[in-house]
């Protein structure tokens, strides 16, 4: 069965325009634009493959090399059992901007080919006061999209065209339960669970929103950019105990060529139509991409979600 045909019609959306904001986090929007659409050369079916695995968003060694010494890797033991008991690298730890104790933790997920450091510049761009943020780091394995070629990827990936994708079950539900694992040591580090909050771009968001909707904790919310739900058939069976009550915060651009804007209007109203409540956000002209808009928009929606 196809996307469209299980979801249905689409909810209306809210169309905002991506305005000026603080130059550091024009550099984000401007680090993944260029990640998403740098050159691509194409000259046969393995150079195709390349090419669309690129369009996942890719960090260049150099950029993993300034935010890697210029944001801070201490790591809760907690956390690092948690990726070690599961196979997983190390996730980035940034501790809240004015040291001490976390009162609210955001797990931020990358996309399809990316680590955890392609994303922690995020933090010092949107400073919250009393939130850790932790960027954990994907598996390397072999990636459909790519003929096959390694890469780190929270799930394996056929296709990017809504009719032909076909869900990973059994990677993404192992990365579902890693993400899992990180609220739960959240939790040991003496942050409760409803100042939680699970986020992800592209891949990232497709474990975000599985884990927190599956959840048996009450999370303070759930933010999905530039992504889709997977194993939409086994909802809402599947859903947690405390699903219904998850802020959900959506943000898809018009000209995504890579999961296209339909996979976000989809999953919006999939998810209203399970009672979820959702602030879905449309950027017009936006690829599969940030803008500083959306980066601003979804500094809101955390800071609104964890009270602080």
């Amino acid at each position: 069965m196809s996307l469209g045909a299980v979801y249905g019609t689409a909810t209306r959306t809210v169309a905002t325009a991506c305005a000026s904001t603080p130059k550091a986090v024009h550099r984000l929007a401007f680090r993944l634009s260029q990640q998403v659409f740098g050159p691509v050369r194409p000259r046969s079916s393995q150079a195709r493959h390349v090419s669309r695995r690129r369009a996942l968003a890719i960090a260049s060694p150099l950029v993993l090399t300034v935010l890697a010494s210029s944001t801070s890797t201490a790591m809760s033991s907690a956390s690092a059992a948690a990726a070690a008991a599961r196979g997983f690298p190390a996730p980035i730890v940034v501790p809240p901007p004015e040291g001490g104790a976390a009162s609210a933790v955001c797990i931020f997920l990358h996309g399809l080919g990316d680590t955890g450091h392609g994303w922690a510049d995020v933090a010092s761009q949107m400073p919250i006061a009393g939130v850790q943020w932790v960027f954990p780091t994907a598996r390397t394995i072999p990636v459909t999209l790519n003929g096959g070629a390694k890469m780190t990827g929270w799930y394996d990936i056929n296709d990017l065209d809504i009719d032909g994708i076909v869900d990973d079950r059994v990677q993404t539900l192992a990365s579902a339960d890693y993400i899992a694992a990180l609220v739960d040591a959240a939790v040991a580090d003496g942050v409760p669970a409803h100042k939680v909050l699970i986020g992800g771009f592209s891949q990232g968001g497709v474990v975000a929103l599985t884990a927190a909707l599956r959840s048996d904790k009450n999370l303070a919310g759930c933010a999905g950019l530039s992504t889709y739900l997977a194993l939409r058939d086994d909802y809402p069976a599947a859903l947690g105990p405390h699903a219904a009550a998850l802020p959900v915060f959506l943000a898809h651009g018009t000209a995504d060529a890579v999961l296209k804007y339909e996979y976000g209007t989809l999953t919006a109203a999939k998810l209203g139509e399970m009672g979820i409540a959702v602030d879905f956000k449309t950027y017009p002209g936006m690829a599969h991409s940030a803008c500083p808009e959306e980066l601003r928009h979804l500094a809101a929606f955390i800071s609104a979600q964890v009270g602080l």
